[in-house]
């Protein structure tokens, strides 16, 4: 007889890894172990098919660009998102595979809490001086940008990077790519898209590096795990997508920015 109260431990877990990947914390925040510890002490076995299902719904979400981009690539016709797609992901796991093999766990989960919400407060005061912020690109931006609004080689770089450098443990992938590529003059929307874009790397380097993990529980419990993280992925991207055009460029970043302070400081409470 199935027991109905199984699957709320695996259906919760999936759904809050899902939306800590997308908004600017991470799920290996304190604040966020916390609360899948409050829903099951085996949180950390729904982890894993938890990351799969984001992957998956990153996958699944840019199957049509995908695709798009591998037939251009095998022309030798790159548009600037393939471009970025790769060079992106080079950067990723150049910086980002070092750091996993000699500085994983580095940082304390309560200390990425902090680091995020820092970062989250530097995209609050950019929201505010949006106006009068001058990207680093400068007034020379529209004219490396091969398409309007479209990536450069400086913002793969820059999103390699700071994704590579979040795979140390507990700092936010998603509030690091966001916040460099606006810097350089991406607007909310697009940077939001081309965070989504490289995530698999991210991730796919996570899931390389797990160990232990040999967990006992039944194929439909991690199932269910992975399939309400992939449909929470689904919606929270759209979502996001969504908010900026319903908030505005400078609402949606003020906002997207406020989210890990108020994080952290759930956290101190708890």
């Amino acid at each position: 007889m199935v027991n109905i109260g199984e699957y709320i431990a695996p259906l919760l877990s999936g759904v809050v890894v899902a939306l800590s990947s997308w908004l600017p914390t991470s799920p290996e925040g304190y604040s966020i172990m916390r609360l899948l510890e409050s829903a099951t002490p085996a949180y950390a076995d729904y982890l894993v098919p938890a990351y799969l299902g984001v992957t998956f719904a990153v996958l699944f979400y840019f199957k049509e660009k995908i695709a798009l981009g591998s037939q251009r690539v095998l022309r030798r016709s790159l548009d600037s998102d393939t471009k970025y797609l790769l060079y992106a992901t080079l950067f990723t796991v150049l910086l980002g595979y070092p750091l996993l093999v000699g500085l994983e766990g580095f940082i304390d989960s309560k200390v990425a809490d902090f680091i995020n919400a820092l970062i989250g407060f530097a995209i609050f005061l950019f929201a505010l001086f949006l106006g009068r912020f001058h990207p680093l690109l400068g007034g020379t931006k529209e004219k490396i940008r091969e398409e309007k609004d479209g990536a450069t080689f400086v913002d793969s770089i820059v999103s390699g990077l700071l994704q590579g450098g979040a795979l140390i443990g507990g700092l936010s992938r998603s509030g690091l790519v966001f916040f460099g590529l606006v810097v350089t003059g991406v607007t909310a929307k697009k940077a939001l898209e081309l965070s989504f874009l490289i995530a698999p790397v991210y991730l796919i380097l996570k899931l390389a590096f797990v160990t232990g993990w040999d967990p006992a529980l039944p194929v439909s419990l991690l199932f269910t795990a992975f399939i309400s993280s992939f449909v929470a992925s689904m919606v929270t991207m759209k979502g996001l997508l969504r908010a900026v055009e319903v908030l505005g460029e400078r609402t949606f970043i003020a906002i997207f920015g406020l989210i890990p302070v108020f994080i952290y400081f759930v956290g101190v409470i708890l």
